[in-house]
């Protein structure tokens, strides 16, 4: 098969095929559970435009607004007016950031589609709002956020945690032909481990928060003992 898992790179005894809702190859990483979208299967920059563009994510939408909100809520305690933040993957009508504002807390956009150009930083705080599963390179995408978000700040992330193994074939949430990465609760543990974050929350469904830590994981582990 000579496929390496995109967010681990466990080699290839460690990746195995698994059935999903699309007509498309779907496979399982058993180093760090990320379920992903074989390589030659993913879609294109345009048919991934035109999907985004049929959601009616903008301010205006009370459902939308419903929807950031259990991302927004459970953070809202960690953040503070004198903190600048991102929304990383804003999406063709930036919403997150405006709501943040009304909260008085600063908030910029970056959208790889949409635009805009993404910020300089660093942060602290990101959210990153129903993106992760479309990341088609998601350890690119992780350093990319690591390296914009300052040691002690947060990263909220709002992703539906996939089921288990043998639920993902009759899984909606791969209905939609531009989600190609499925996470759970242990592939965001190895985020944690491989990154150097401290894991704070979740509500057990599709949002968790996290905390860049300042020190090393493996260090911070020894301490304990």
């Amino acid at each position: 098969m000579n496929t390496i898992c995109p967010l681990c790179h466990a080699p290839d005894e460690k990746i195995s095929p698994i059935e999903g809702r699309l007509q498309r190859r779907y496979l399982h990483c058993a180093a760090c559970q990320l379920i992903f979208t074989h390589p030659d299967d993913l879609p294109q920059r345009d048919e991934e435009r035109t999907r985004y563009e049929e959601h009616e994510n903008t301010i205006e939408a009370p459902g939308y607004v419903k929807f950031l909100n259990q991302a927004i809520d459970p953070t809202l305690p960690l953040l503070s007016a004198d903190m600048t933040g991102l929304d990383y993957g804003s999406g063709p009508g930036p919403t997150l950031s405006q709501l943040l504002a009304r909260q008085g807390i600063r908030c910029l956009d970056y959208d790889p589609i949409f635009g805009p150009a993404l910020p300089k930083g660093p942060f602290d705080f990101i959210f990153s709002t129903e993106t992760f599963e479309h990341f088609h390179h998601p350890a690119t995408e992780m350093d990319r956020i690591d390296q914009l978000l300052k040691p002690g700040g947060y990263l909220t992330i709002m992703t539906m945690f996939r089921p288990a193994l043998e639920e993902f074939p009759k899984w909606f949430y791969p209905g939609d032909y531009t989600h190609v990465t499925f996470f759970n609760l242990e592939t965001f543990e190895f985020i944690c481990r491989n990154w150097n974050y401290q894991y704070l929350w979740d509500d057990g469904k599709r949002v968790i928060i996290l905390k860049k830590l300042m020190i090393d994981w493996a260090m911070l582990q020894a301490m304990k003992y």
